[in-house]
């Protein structure tokens, strides 16, 4: 069922799933946008995929991928949208402080990019905080081959890097 990845099992989000997405977001907020239950279920329709990383059979991460043509009423993801035609978008991305450094973001990430290709998109894209700045996630990302776009003040009051992998 779920692609397996340096170890890690790499799934589709289940309904069983929704609190430990939540209680997860929550606990990485501000690196990414608070998000209440309602506003998840919304957004799991604007999405592609919601996917999660499971080690030894719990779940440490998530990661929500949205296409290009959604509904999506994101202001960062619009910034994509006027900017790229193929692209598949990382709404944001999470690991648990415990499976931090154990590869389940990267897993996460492969699986993006191994999709973003079966669908034919040229890149992955996302947006990392400046201000409030979130230096952790800038270095992964450019581990990840991710390179920096532009700087600009997200609706949320953020100033972001928006970020693409070309494939």
């Amino acid at each position: 069922m779920g692609q397996a990845v340096r170890g890690l099992l790499v799934r589709d989000a289940e309904a069983r799933d929704e609190d430990f997405i939540l209680a997860l977001n929550a606990a990485c907020t501000p690196a990414v946008g608070d998000m209440t239950r309602e506003k998840y279920q919304l957004l799991v329709g604007w999405s592609y995929r919601v996917m999660i990383a499971e080690a030894h059979g719990a779940p440490v991460g998530f990661v929500i991928l949205v296409r290009p043509g959604s509904a999506y009423p994101s202001d960062n993801y619009g910034w994509f949208e006027q900017t790229f035609a193929r692209h598949l978008y990382v709404d944001r991305i999470a690991v648990s402080d415990q499976a931090r450094g154990t590869g389940a973001g990267r897993a996460l990430y492969e699986e993006a990019l191994r999709l973003a290709a079966e669908l034919g998109e040229e890149r992955v894209t996302a947006e990392v905080n400046e201000d409030p700045p979130n230096p952790e996630s800038m270095a992964f990302h450019a581990k990840m081959g991710f390179r920096h776009l532009v700087s600009r003040m997200s609706g949320a009051g953020k100033v972001v890097a928006m970020l693409e992998r070309p494939l």
